[in-house]
């Protein structure tokens, strides 16, 4: 090696030049990879905005025609756009508004099952706290009380704000009180007390649970 060659191969320029001929298959390959990861990732978007765009196209299609006074045609399009596009906001709407729609038609077991399918997708808390009344209130439309109080306690879990946790503590103490339970309704009054004093179900509260206490004494 001459001394000019030794000069250039230690060229810091030279070196990188070589370096980049030398991988530039490798380049060339990561170069594809960071734009097919690109495009994936705008098709991705893409794809779920279409998607959520469609969700809302058919919740006001259902709207519209429950508007128009045509509740069946309503619900087979609430009923669809739940089953299609399972996880949009559209669809928690949808599952929401189609689980009224039943109960105002008196059909409640389909209701309940409907929301009960729903639950088992685990929606957000705001969905899934309106869908916990809903189902409470199915199940009582039932004459499963107890259950109903079940489904009210887990949607006053849910709820994000206070006055609607109590607002369903409440009908956690008047459905157990329907099917018999006074002890767990009296809990669930004191807890309203206990948690939620700056809350309007505050008073019922007290009330109800004045309402209880002699009858447990006289137990």
């Amino acid at each position: 090696m001459t001394d000019s060659t030794a000069r250039t191969t230690r060229d810091p320029l030279h070196r990188a030049a070589t370096l980049a001929v030398q991988n530039r298959r490798w380049l060339t390959i990561a170069g594809a990879a960071l734009v097919l990861a690109l495009g994936g990732g705008w098709f991705t978007i893409s794809a779920k905005a279409r998607r959520d765009a469609f969700a809302s196209r058919a919740l006001r299609d259902a709207q519209q025609a429950l508007g128009a006074g045509n509740a069946p045609l309503a619900a087979s399009d609430l009923a669809r756009l739940v089953q299609n596009y399972g996880g949009t906001a559209s669809a928690g709407e949808g599952a929401l508004l189609l689980a009224q729609i039943r109960l105002d038609r008196s059909e409640v077991e389909q209701a309940i099952g409907g929301l009960r399918e729903f639950l088992d997708r685990r929606p957000d808390n705001r969905f899934a706290a309106a869908a916990y009344a809903l189902l409470g209130t199915a199940l009582e439309q039932a004459g499963r009380p107890a259950e109903a109080a079940a489904a009210h306690q887990e949607a006053s879990a849910q709820w994000p704000y206070e006055y609607l946790k109590a607002q369903s503590l409440l009908e956690v103490g008047r459905t157990f009180r329907l099917a018999g339970d006074t002890t767990r309704a009296a809990a669930a009054y004191q807890m309203v007390l206990d948690q939620y004093r700056e809350t309007p179900s505050f008073l019922e509260a007290q009330l109800r649970l004045g309402e209880l206490r002699p009858s447990r004494v006289g137990g």
